[in-house]
């Protein structure tokens, strides 16, 4: 059951759009404020922070912030189920990894998968090229895919607060250059959007950031990626709901297709 904590962090993260709409500025101000202010609730609840391997949670924390980046980036040029759907194209990328790693892989998650690939083609195939949004869909699955193989040996030795701070902290400082760079600009965003900045952090940041990182302990590594294909179909829904974005058929069964293939590899 603690797996559901994975599905519940994918719905939580797919309110993304609902904030990052509603905040005009550019992909690397909404990153650092999402971060930022990420960090900021989260830093109550840290006791005794040690990170055991520097070199690991550092690859982990600049993974957090390119998939961050470029998926910011590529809802505020697409869909916002569209951009989902490419970031969830990581569980093809994990699942080829630890094929060629020789890691043992799940019977569930390998019937799972082949359903959840189907269901993203079906939702991505009224789409024709490549447009730069969908370049960033694809970049930000790639860095995903890294990300949740990664995160699964952190978890480890690192609590779930902990992980979530130093993946906030890290990408965090290494923006403010070029928030600082742009401080007129940022004070204008941060003040006209405050309420947006501050839902931003909290909802698809500080909270599905920790309870993903509660739940991937608790998950085989292929099946993580997996679970969290909900995302495309929350984001779906808010897309709908809140922009008016209308899924075609075969969206509506690619979407169909994604919450099966979540079910079947989170049963027992």
């Amino acid at each position: 059951m603690k797996c559901s904590s994975i599905i519940l962090s994918a719905i939580l993260m797919g309110s993304l759009a609902i904030f990052v709409r509603n905040i005009d500025a550019n992909p690397i101000l909404i990153t650092f404020f999402r971060l930022f202010f990420g960090m900021l609730f989260i830093a109550p609840f840290v006791r005794n922070l040690e990170i055991k391997k520097p070199k690991i949670v550092f690859v982990v924390a600049l993974m957090n912030l390119t998939t961050i980046l470029f998926y910011i980036a590529s809802i505020q040029m697409v869909e916002a189920a569209t951009a989902a759907l490419l970031l969830y194209m990581a569980p093809i990328y994990v699942i080829v990894i630890l094929l060629f790693t020789g890691e043992s892989i799940d019977r569930r998650s390998l019937l799972a998968l082949p359903l959840g690939l189907l269901g993203l083609y079906l939702m991505l195939s009224p789409y024709g090229g490549i447009s730069l949004g969908i370049a960033f869909g694809i970049l930000s699955g790639l860095s995903y895919a890294v990300l949740f193989i990664l995160m699964k040996r952190v978890r480890e030795f690192m609590s779930s607060v902990h992980i979530t701070f130093i993946n906030l902290a890290i990408p965090s400082l290494a923006l403010t250059p070029f928030v600082l760079l742009y401080s007129s600009e940022a004070i204008g965003v941060l003040t006209s959007n405050l309420y947006w900045i501050l839902g931003l952090g909290l909802i698809p940041t500080a909270l599905a950031f920790t309870i993903f990182s509660y739940g991937i302990k608790f998950c085989k590594t292929e099946k993580a990626p997996i679970l969290a294909l909900i995302e495309p179909v929350a984001a779906g829904i808010f897309g709908y709901y809140f922009f008016g974005e209308v899924l075609t058929l075969k969206q509506i069964a690619g979407a169909s297709l994604i919450s099966f293939s979540v079910a079947v590899a989170h049963s027992k």
